[in-house]
Protein backbone atom coordinates (compact mmCIF):
# COMPACT_ATOMS: atom_id res chain seq x y z
CA UNK A 1 0.00 0.00 0.00
CA UNK A 2 0.86 3.70 0.08
CA UNK A 3 2.41 3.39 3.52
CA UNK A 4 4.78 0.46 2.45
CA UNK A 5 5.97 2.27 -0.73
CA UNK A 6 6.74 5.76 1.44
CA UNK A 7 8.67 3.22 4.03
CA UNK A 8 10.67 1.93 1.41
CA UNK A 9 11.60 5.63 0.08
CA UNK A 10 12.41 6.75 3.49
CA UNK A 11 14.72 3.66 3.54
CA UNK A 12 16.42 3.73 0.48
CA UNK A 13 17.19 7.93 1.54
CA UNK A 14 18.66 7.06 4.59
CA UNK A 15 21.11 4.32 2.80
CA UNK A 16 22.01 7.06 0.34
CA UNK A 17 22.65 9.35 2.88
CA UNK A 18 24.59 7.08 4.74
CA UNK A 19 26.52 6.03 1.47
CA UNK A 20 25.40 2.97 0.61
CA UNK A 21 24.96 4.48 -3.10
CA UNK A 22 24.29 0.69 -4.57
CA UNK A 23 21.24 0.04 -2.74
CA UNK A 24 18.29 0.11 -5.23
CA UNK A 25 14.68 0.71 -4.51
CA UNK A 26 11.41 -1.35 -6.34
CA UNK A 27 8.34 -0.05 -6.69
CA UNK A 28 6.06 -1.68 -9.03
CA UNK A 29 3.27 0.43 -10.97
CA UNK A 30 3.17 3.79 -12.49
CA UNK A 31 1.96 6.54 -10.12
CA UNK A 32 4.31 9.25 -8.77
CA UNK A 33 6.09 6.89 -6.04
CA UNK A 34 7.46 4.88 -8.81
CA UNK A 35 8.71 7.67 -10.73
CA UNK A 36 10.02 8.79 -7.15
CA UNK A 37 11.90 5.58 -6.77
CA UNK A 38 13.15 5.25 -10.22
CA UNK A 39 14.52 8.84 -9.98
CA UNK A 40 16.55 7.91 -6.52
CA UNK A 41 17.82 5.02 -8.16
CA UNK A 42 19.37 6.81 -10.94
CA UNK A 43 20.83 9.37 -8.53
CA UNK A 44 22.23 6.61 -6.69
CA UNK A 45 23.72 5.65 -9.72
CA UNK A 46 25.16 8.78 -10.75
CA UNK A 47 26.61 9.61 -7.40
CA UNK A 48 28.17 5.89 -7.41
CA UNK A 49 30.13 6.86 -10.43
CA UNK A 50 31.17 10.35 -9.11
CA UNK A 51 32.68 8.68 -6.00
CA UNK A 52 34.19 6.08 -8.28
CA UNK A 53 35.75 8.83 -10.04
CA UNK A 54 36.52 10.63 -7.15
CA UNK A 55 38.74 7.96 -5.52
CA UNK A 56 40.64 7.36 -8.66
CA UNK A 57 41.38 10.73 -9.00
CA UNK A 58 42.82 10.85 -5.55
CA UNK A 59 44.74 7.70 -6.08
CA UNK A 60 46.21 8.80 -9.42
CA UNK A 61 47.18 11.87 -8.03
CA UNK A 62 49.34 10.30 -4.89
CA UNK A 63 50.84 7.86 -7.18
CA UNK A 64 51.62 10.61 -9.40
CA UNK A 65 53.12 12.67 -6.52
CA UNK A 66 54.73 9.69 -4.61
CA UNK A 67 56.97 9.02 -7.76
CA UNK A 68 59.15 12.40 -7.87
CA UNK A 69 58.92 12.61 -3.97
CA UNK A 70 60.53 9.25 -3.91
CA UNK A 71 62.81 10.17 -6.61
CA UNK A 72 63.89 13.51 -4.19
CA UNK A 73 63.93 11.53 -1.14
CA UNK A 74 66.65 9.33 -2.72
CA UNK A 75 68.80 11.43 -4.37
CA UNK A 76 68.69 13.39 -1.28
CA UNK A 77 69.60 10.70 0.83
CA UNK A 78 72.24 9.75 -1.39
CA UNK A 79 74.09 13.12 -0.95
CA UNK A 80 73.39 13.12 3.04
CA UNK A 81 74.86 9.05 3.27
CA UNK A 82 78.03 10.01 0.64
CA UNK A 83 80.07 12.49 3.07
CA UNK A 84 82.94 12.05 0.11
CA UNK A 85 81.05 12.70 -2.83
CA UNK A 86 82.52 14.81 -5.09
CA UNK A 87 80.72 18.34 -6.17
CA UNK A 88 80.07 17.44 -9.99
CA UNK A 89 78.74 14.41 -8.37
CA UNK A 90 76.60 16.64 -5.99
CA UNK A 91 75.96 18.81 -8.61
CA UNK A 92 74.37 16.65 -11.07
CA UNK A 93 72.20 15.09 -8.00
CA UNK A 94 70.77 18.27 -7.84
CA UNK A 95 70.07 18.97 -11.03
CA UNK A 96 67.79 15.79 -10.60
CA UNK A 97 66.16 16.89 -7.34
CA UNK A 98 65.75 19.78 -9.44
CA UNK A 99 63.80 18.01 -12.31
CA UNK A 100 61.86 16.46 -10.00
CA UNK A 101 61.11 19.87 -8.15
CA UNK A 102 59.75 21.14 -11.65
CA UNK A 103 57.68 18.07 -12.19
CA UNK A 104 55.70 18.36 -8.99
CA UNK A 105 55.20 22.04 -9.52
CA UNK A 106 53.77 20.91 -12.87
CA UNK A 107 51.54 18.15 -11.65
CA UNK A 108 50.20 20.20 -8.93
CA UNK A 109 50.00 23.26 -11.04
CA UNK A 110 47.74 21.16 -13.30
CA UNK A 111 45.59 19.67 -10.67
CA UNK A 112 45.20 22.99 -9.22
CA UNK A 113 43.82 23.87 -12.99
CA UNK A 114 41.32 20.63 -13.33
CA UNK A 115 39.99 22.08 -9.94
CA UNK A 116 39.41 25.54 -10.79
CA UNK A 117 37.99 24.37 -14.14
CA UNK A 118 35.50 21.91 -11.38
CA UNK A 119 34.46 25.11 -9.71
CA UNK A 120 33.71 27.20 -12.48
CA UNK A 121 30.64 24.14 -13.53
CA UNK A 122 28.08 26.61 -14.59
CA UNK A 123 29.77 30.32 -13.75
CA UNK A 124 31.81 30.68 -16.73
CA UNK A 125 31.70 34.44 -18.44
CA UNK A 126 31.58 33.69 -22.20
CA UNK A 127 31.77 36.63 -24.17
CA UNK A 128 32.30 36.80 -28.25
CA UNK A 129 35.47 36.13 -29.55
CA UNK A 130 37.55 35.43 -32.81
CA UNK A 131 39.34 32.06 -32.57
CA UNK A 132 42.01 32.88 -35.47
CA UNK A 133 43.88 36.10 -33.17
CA UNK A 134 44.09 34.03 -30.50
CA UNK A 135 45.31 30.58 -32.50
CA UNK A 136 47.83 32.61 -34.15
CA UNK A 137 49.35 33.83 -30.39
CA UNK A 138 49.77 30.63 -29.51
CA UNK A 139 51.39 29.08 -32.62
CA UNK A 140 53.96 32.29 -32.05
CA UNK A 141 54.41 31.45 -28.08
CA UNK A 142 54.84 27.88 -29.59
CA UNK A 143 57.13 28.26 -32.75
CA UNK A 144 60.91 28.98 -30.30
CA UNK A 145 59.68 25.46 -28.64
CA UNK A 146 59.27 23.75 -32.23
CA UNK A 147 61.91 25.73 -33.60
CA UNK A 148 64.37 24.30 -30.61
CA UNK A 149 63.11 20.39 -31.73
CA UNK A 150 63.34 20.86 -35.31
CA UNK A 151 59.58 21.00 -35.64
CA UNK A 152 57.79 23.59 -37.74
CA UNK A 153 53.98 24.65 -37.07
CA UNK A 154 51.83 25.38 -40.55
CA UNK A 155 48.56 26.92 -39.90
CA UNK A 156 45.79 28.06 -42.41
CA UNK A 157 43.01 29.29 -40.47
CA UNK A 158 39.99 31.56 -41.32
CA UNK A 159 39.12 35.38 -40.75
CA UNK A 160 35.52 35.56 -38.33
CA UNK A 161 35.14 32.57 -36.74
CA UNK A 162 33.64 34.14 -33.60
CA UNK A 163 32.09 31.78 -30.70
CA UNK A 164 31.09 32.21 -27.29
CA UNK A 165 33.97 31.67 -25.04
CA UNK A 166 36.18 32.22 -22.20
CA UNK A 167 39.37 34.02 -23.44
CA UNK A 168 41.71 32.03 -20.98
CA UNK A 169 39.66 28.94 -21.47
CA UNK A 170 40.44 28.92 -25.46
CA UNK A 171 44.13 30.00 -25.41
CA UNK A 172 44.71 27.14 -22.83
CA UNK A 173 42.70 24.62 -25.09
CA UNK A 174 44.67 25.43 -28.10
CA UNK A 175 47.88 25.93 -26.16
CA UNK A 176 48.03 22.42 -25.35
CA UNK A 177 46.81 20.60 -28.47
CA UNK A 178 49.58 22.29 -30.13
CA UNK A 179 52.26 21.74 -27.45
CA UNK A 180 51.48 17.98 -27.68
CA UNK A 181 51.00 17.64 -31.39
CA UNK A 182 55.27 19.43 -31.21
CA UNK A 183 56.08 17.14 -28.63
CA UNK A 184 54.63 13.55 -29.75
CA UNK A 185 54.85 14.51 -33.47
CA UNK A 186 58.15 13.43 -34.01
CA UNK A 187 61.53 15.05 -34.98
CA UNK A 188 61.76 17.23 -38.46
CA UNK A 189 57.71 16.81 -38.81
CA UNK A 190 55.28 19.54 -38.66
CA UNK A 191 51.99 20.61 -37.03
CA UNK A 192 49.42 21.42 -38.79
CA UNK A 193 46.67 23.63 -37.33
CA UNK A 194 43.37 24.19 -39.17
CA UNK A 195 40.39 26.63 -39.04
CA UNK A 196 36.80 26.73 -40.09
CA UNK A 197 33.55 27.52 -40.63
CA UNK A 198 31.14 24.19 -41.27
CA UNK A 199 27.36 24.06 -40.64
CA UNK A 200 27.16 26.46 -37.91
CA UNK A 201 30.04 25.66 -36.52
CA UNK A 202 33.66 26.69 -36.01
CA UNK A 203 36.04 23.85 -36.26
CA UNK A 204 39.72 23.75 -35.37
CA UNK A 205 41.79 20.65 -36.30
CA UNK A 206 45.13 19.97 -35.16
CA UNK A 207 47.25 17.15 -36.98
CA UNK A 208 50.59 16.23 -36.47
CA UNK A 209 52.94 13.37 -38.02
CA UNK A 210 53.96 10.94 -35.41
CA UNK A 211 53.19 7.53 -34.48
CA UNK A 212 49.65 8.40 -33.84
CA UNK A 213 47.26 7.00 -31.16
CA UNK A 214 46.86 2.98 -30.53
CA UNK A 215 42.87 2.23 -30.95
CA UNK A 216 42.16 1.18 -27.52
CA UNK A 217 43.43 4.79 -26.05
CA UNK A 218 41.61 6.73 -28.35
CA UNK A 219 38.95 6.45 -26.18
CA UNK A 220 40.99 6.68 -22.65
CA UNK A 221 43.25 9.84 -23.72
CA UNK A 222 41.24 12.57 -22.11
CA UNK A 223 40.63 10.40 -19.18
CA UNK A 224 42.66 12.27 -15.95
CA UNK A 225 46.32 11.32 -15.85
CA UNK A 226 46.09 8.11 -18.94
CA UNK A 227 49.05 8.87 -20.89
CA UNK A 228 49.70 6.49 -23.82
CA UNK A 229 53.27 5.81 -23.38
CA UNK A 230 54.16 6.47 -19.77
CA UNK A 231 58.11 6.18 -20.37
CA UNK A 232 57.93 8.40 -23.13
CA UNK A 233 55.69 11.10 -21.41
CA UNK A 234 57.98 10.91 -18.16
CA UNK A 235 61.12 11.99 -20.66
CA UNK A 236 58.52 14.71 -22.12
CA UNK A 237 57.77 16.07 -18.80
CA UNK A 238 54.17 14.86 -19.32
CA UNK A 239 51.77 14.57 -16.43
CA UNK A 240 48.33 12.70 -18.11
CA UNK A 241 46.68 16.03 -17.31
CA UNK A 242 46.94 18.38 -20.47
CA UNK A 243 44.38 16.87 -22.49
CA UNK A 244 41.86 16.46 -19.46
CA UNK A 245 41.85 20.29 -18.79
CA UNK A 246 41.25 20.39 -22.48
CA UNK A 247 38.23 18.58 -22.06
CA UNK A 248 37.14 20.78 -18.95
CA UNK A 249 38.11 24.10 -20.99
CA UNK A 250 36.08 23.16 -24.16
CA UNK A 251 32.85 21.57 -22.38
CA UNK A 252 32.35 25.02 -20.19
CA UNK A 253 32.89 27.01 -23.45
CA UNK A 254 29.45 24.80 -24.70
CA UNK A 255 32.19 23.25 -27.19
CA UNK A 256 33.11 19.08 -28.23
CA UNK A 257 36.70 17.57 -28.69
CA UNK A 258 37.68 14.17 -30.05
CA UNK A 259 40.73 12.54 -31.01
CA UNK A 260 41.38 10.37 -34.15
CA UNK A 261 43.93 8.86 -36.36
CA UNK A 262 45.32 10.46 -39.98
CA UNK A 263 45.26 7.84 -42.38
CA UNK A 264 48.19 8.85 -43.41
CA UNK A 265 49.45 8.75 -40.36
CA UNK A 266 49.64 11.05 -36.95
CA UNK A 267 46.93 12.07 -34.53
CA UNK A 268 44.52 14.40 -34.97
CA UNK A 269 42.49 16.26 -32.50
CA UNK A 270 39.15 18.43 -33.47
CA UNK A 271 37.50 20.99 -31.65
CA UNK A 272 33.86 22.13 -32.38
CA UNK A 273 32.55 25.64 -31.17
CA UNK A 274 29.04 27.11 -32.02
CA UNK A 275 29.10 29.76 -34.21
CA UNK A 276 28.32 32.97 -32.46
Amino acid sequence: GLDTKVKAIIKSVKKAKAGDYENRIEIKGNDEFAVLGNELNELCIIQLKTEEMRRRFVSDASHELHTPLASIKLLSDSILQTPDMGPENIKEFLLDINNEIDRLTRISGKLLQITRFDDLEGKTSLTPLDLKPIIDEVCRMLKPFAAATNRKIRCELAPDCIVSANFDLVYQIFYNLIENALKYGGENRTVYVYLYKRDGQAVVIVDDEGEGIPEDDLLKIFDRFYRVDKARSRTTGGTGLGLSIVKSAVHHCNGTVEAQNRKSGGARFIVKFPLH
